[in-house]
């Protein structure tokens, strides 16, 4: 089948390339990107004037929950997500019910999430740094590299013992591995439930203070500089940690990190009624603090835009906050929540969007995406924006399992409205209306 995407703003930071022009597609690969192609015989035309043609989006920091608490998500319904949040690729963290520390598990994975039922995402799994994330032993990280992770972490369980981490991080040096590594010091973050500050005083709740992830962000920075290791910092949020990761790359260390769209969104004041979706760790911090996001991302210290999809079931929520899990969903609201708080207010370009949201998490982890260069990826991998469409998200109308997200009622300028992945194609509700155009 070919496939012609016409008259769209193609915007791919692999090449730099920001311009009006075509994209061609035949059986399943990009053939052609320019201002003219050959459009003989083809099978199916979509008009993209005014909508954006960019690499698929590649979102490295999602929990799929699967195996183990399928009640809150599955492979199926989270790869489906993705789809419809614009994501071709996605990297699925290890903290399941058992934690992916065998390469049997990363089987699981990858054989689930090839099924014909799934969302037709590639998922990228990653493994477990240590046997059952107890911040221990190693996990078999060579196996588990050759049955296909991509990185490893201990994720919502972050190592504390500093010798472990540098045995670690030696020990993925060998093997070319990327820790993604989530900085917190429980010591200093044990029971806390949101930021510390006035915020918390007032409200009676036991804060998380900055220092916790500041702390565990200078150590690991540290470690990396001097192991060589190639290390992501996920969930950055306080002004401290930026700083930090500007200086570490300074000093040459091999540092990358993400941000989370609920940290440049809101900040702790949207706690004030006690409302367990806004509970995340990090926790949300202040307006100064995403002041130094805004400034991080737009100087390229913050790398790339990660949702952190983190699905809970309702009764999990439903419950006083300090006892309600952290978390939030996303997949489906990142790409309209950096267009709406980062892009239309010119804290990032468009091409500087794209960057982040796809060359740049591609990039940090060797992913065969993040490109729209003919024969760079397995399969065409391709996702159109609407950047100017008005709409407001309904929780009630996702595809994922879970619907704990603060942005329920919240209107967005810009959404996906294709996602392609080789013959998995999904079409927005707005864009079959509106746009489409079938040619036989």
């Amino acid at each position: 089948m070919s496939i012609l995407l016409k008259n769209g703003r193609i915007l791919d930071p692999s090449q730099g390339m920001d311009m009006v022009g075509n994209v061609l597609i035949e059986f399943d690969q990009i053939i052609s990107v320019g201002p003219e192609v050959a459009t003989d015989e083809i099978e199916e035309i979509y008009d993209c004037t005014g909508l954006w043609i960019t690499p698929g989006l590649v979102d490295p920091h999602v929990h799929l929950r699967e195996p183990g608490d399928s009640h809150k998500e599955t492979i199926v319904s989270g790869t489906q997500a993705a789809a419809a949040g614009g994501y071709t690729t996605i990297c699925c963290m290890p903290n399941t019910n058992p934690p992916l520390d065998t390469p049997a598990l990363i089987d699981f994975i990858l054989d689930r999430s090839a099924s014909p039922e799934a969302g037709g995402v590639f998922v990228a799994p990653v493994g477990a740094l240590t046997v059952g994330m107890a911040g221990e032993r190693i996990s078999d990280l060579a196996a588990m590299k050759k049955a296909g992770i991509v990185a490893a972490s201990d994720e919502a369980f972050p190592i504390q013992d500093a010798n472990v981490m540098s045995q670690a991080m030696e020990f993925c040096v060998q093997l070319d591995l990327p820790i993604m590594a989530h900085c917190e010091n429980l010591a200093l973050s044990s029971g806390g439930s949101m930021n510390e500050g006035a915020m918390s005083a007032m409200l009676g709740l036991k804060g998380i203070p900055r220092t916790a992830e500041e702390i565990a962000v200078m150590r690991n920075c540290i470690l990396a500089l001097h192991t060589g290791c190639r290390l992501h910092v996920m969930r950055v949020s306080s002004w401290g940690a930026v700083e930090m990761i500007r200086q570490a790359k300074y000093l040459g260390a091999p540092v990358t990190c993400e941000v989370c769209p609920m940290h440049f969104s809101f900040t702790e004041d949207s706690v004030k009624e006690f409302d367990t979706l806004f509970k995340i760790t990090p926790p949300l911090r202040t307006r100064a603090d995403i002041e130094m996001i805004y400034e991080g991302l737009s100087d390229g210290t913050i790398d790339c835009i990660a949702s952190d999809h983190s699905p809970h079931a309702s009764h999990e929520v439903d419950v006083p906050f300090e006892e309600a899990p952290f978390g939030s969903v996303g997949l489906e609201t990142t790409v309209a929540a950096t267009l709406t708080m980062l892009t239309h207010k010119g804290i990032l370009t468009p091409l500087e969007t794209v960057r982040k949201l796809s060359t740049m998490p591609a990039e940090i982890l060797r992913l065969e995406a993040g490109t729209l260069r003919p024969g760079e990826t397995p399969v065409a991998q391709v996702t159109v924006i609407d950047p100017n469409v008005e709409w407001t998200f309904d929780r009630n109308k996702t595809f994922s399992k879970s619907k704990n997200t603060p942005f329920h009622g919240m209107a967005f300028k810009g959404k996906p409205v294709l996602t392609f992945n080789g013959g998995e194609i999904y079409r927005d509700a707005f864009f079959e209306q509106n746009r489409y155009q079938m040619v036989r």
